[in-house]
């Protein structure tokens, strides 16, 4: 095997370049070493590589991925040989604290991160605890495995709510997590999913992937429109990902009394809620949870194995939400290109092997 390797390192924000490094070695009996297939970028990477940093520089990003394990220390879990298809959940919990005592790892106090607190994916080969590898259904491809990430943190956000057949759902914002949302909402039993977004040509694909309606905040009053595909009563279910100011307060206004709101996208803005949307919550008994990651716990459900069986048997379509495949070497005109929002796009997936 090389002993070097290309890598999209983080120097500083915006100071991002693709080098040459040695390849990394299994330091502990618990690792494996993973030739990565896929590696995708995901929202939080974009202002960490463009305005916030990483925890230490440089810092190998990416925590998206997939890839074959071809080497293995002597005391891995879940069963994993050399040659195993894999995803691997980037979160690393401490397993002491009182979170990861109850089973609440992904709430760790003490977590390390693939990507931003330890050297990530975006790379030839990444070395990664055995704990936190899924093996890959034979008919899921390492594009599809590199999106159980994202695919799993739209499933722990969805089960946040009381889901029931028949409930209505809105979701604000098509970024890759919002377009998961719509199809676990729908496979879980939503008779009704609105999105919102203030693009048609996602607006037309979330419609595809079983959205209901859909709802293009800059050409209308998207709580007024809500309402008024409601029969004016407004959804149960309001998932917000846009991690925008606006739709944080549409999400709540969206919703009927007893409904639940899910915040899910991350916003940098402070968020002001007018008194009739405080109103609304008081009144209507609203119910507003957080969702923070996902969960690799077998109860009560394993998300992330969830995820994969969904992929598996066709009920969770990502393939329609790639829209650029790219080359290591590409990584800085890539992120200038989504900071700046030069191109549409959904989902980017860097291929080392380009």
């Amino acid at each position: 095997m090389a002993q070097k390797m290309r890598a999209v390192r983080l120097f500083a924000p915006k100071d991002i370049r693709c080098v040459e490094v040695d390849v990394p070695h299994i330091e502990k009996d618990t690792q494996v070493l993973i030739k990565v297939k896929s590696c995708g970028v995901c929202g939080s990477d974009i202002p960490r590589v463009m305005v916030k940093g990483t925890y230490h520089f440089p810092t190998t990003i990416g925590h998206e991925f997939a890839g074959q394990i071809v080497d293995c220390g002597d005391k891995v879990k879940n069963n994993l040989t050399v040659g195993d298809r894999v995803s691997v959940m980037p979160l690393i919990p401490c397993g002491e604290c009182q979170y990861c005592k109850v089973g609440q790892s992904h709430l760790c106090y003490h977590y390390d991160y693939y990507g931003s607190r330890r050297d990530g994916a975006m790379a030839e080969y990444v070395v990664v605890e055995s704990a936190n590898c899924l093996k890959l259904p034979d008919n899921v491809d390492y594009e599809e495995g590199s999106f159980t990430d994202p695919v799993s943190v739209g499933l722990h956000a969805v089960r946040k709510c009381r889901m029931e057949a028949g409930k209505t759902a809105a979701v604000f914002g098509l970024g890759a997590i919002g377009f998961i949302c719509v199809q676990w909402l729908r496979a879980l039993g939503c008779t009704k999913v609105i999105a919102v977004d203030v693009a048609d040509d996602k607006l037309a694909l979330a419609k595809r992937l079983g959205a209901t309606a859909g709802v293009n905040g800059m050409k209308t009053d998207a709580v007024a429109a809500i309402k008024e595909l409601t029969g004016g009563e407004g959804v149960d279910i309001a998932i917000e990902f846009a991690g925008n100011k606006i739709t944080h307060v549409q999400a709540v206004a969206s919703c009927k009394k007893n409904g639940e709101v899910v915040y899910g996208g991350i916003t940098y803005d402070d968020v002001t809620y007018p008194n009739k949307v405080i109103q609304a919550i008081l009144r209507g008994e609203l119910t507003i949870h957080g969702s923070w990651n996902s969960s690799i716990n077998p109860l009560p459900i394993n998300e992330w194995k969830s995820g994969l069986e969904f992929m598996s048997t066709g009920q969770m379509n990502v393939n329609p939400l790639i829209t650029h495949r790219v080359r290591l070497e590409d990584c800085k005109e890539v992120f200038e290109m989504m900071f700046n929002r030069t191109e549409v796009f959904t989902k980017v997936l860097f291929k080392p092997e380009m």
